[in-house]
């Protein structure tokens, strides 16, 4: 018993690259990323080198992404992007005047606040539908809070999904971190991987974690064994 509590522990990297290997270690199959919330495409590009034959569509919902989502499909073959907020359905959302350009949050309703802009919506199924992707997929949600509304907005891509990168949230958003992994359990998927750990600059108190999600009747699942 002394020699397992004395061995040397590896500690992983916890970043998106390391995780995406680790996936494709455990023998994970896409044939279509989604990537919500894209920027300019870097966590496609990354899940590309191992599932380099996937097509990929990515969605954002600032316009000023759209000369790098340009480039980015003119770089890459099997590549289509739509500059959208995703949320449940179809429609009208709001989102922040900001210039950051990795910030913001989607809104239903304006209400009397001025500093917001209607953007276009879309969904995932609807996505799917409209351009016939085929499964199994894998979705990536950086969302910053609205990931309830966009999972809803997936009941019919998410059976047909084989895993799902989420960032999760400790104070703020629809549904904080635990208590979004208890809602990705009721929809069939487990957690995997976490990477990116992000703490408050002041109190160094947690405020987010990327989680990465794999079908819970995967086999890994089904081993109890800490070593091999």
């Amino acid at each position: 018993m002394l020699n397992f509590f004395n061995r040397k522990k590896e500690v992983p990297s916890l970043d998106h690259a390391s995780a995406l290997a680790r996936m494709a270690m455990r023998g994970v199959d896409i044939a279509t990323i989604i990537d919500v919330g894209a920027a300019k495409g870097a966590w496609t590009l990354n899940a590309r080198r191992h599932w380099p034959r996937a097509g990929a569509h990515l969605l954002e919902a600032k316009q000023s992404w759209g000369d790098d989502l340009s480039a980015f499909q003119a770089a890459h073959a099997n590549t289509t992007f739509e500059l959208a907020g995703v949320t449940k359905e179809p429609g009208v959302i709001y989102f922040p005047k900001t210039a950051d350009e990795y910030g913001g949050a989607v809104f239903r309703e304006a209400g009397e606040r001025d500093d917001l802009e209607a953007i276009n919506a879309t969904s995932i199924d609807h996505e799917v539908s409209r351009l016939g992707l085929k499964g199994p997929f894998a979705i990536k949600l950086d969302t910053h809070g609205t990931e309830v509304d966009i999972l809803d907005g997936a009941a019919r891509t998410l059976p047909d999904t084989a895993f799902l990168c989420i960032e999760t949230y400790n104070l703020i958003g629809q549904k904080r971190f635990p208590e979004l992994i208890l809602d990705l359990q009721e929809r069939g998927f487990r957690c995997a991987d976490l990477v990116e750990p992000m703490f408050r600059p002041g109190d160094k108190l947690l405020w987010q974690v990327d989680f990465y999600f794999m079908r819970a009747d995967h086999p890994c699942f089904k081993n109890f064994k800490y070593l091999p």
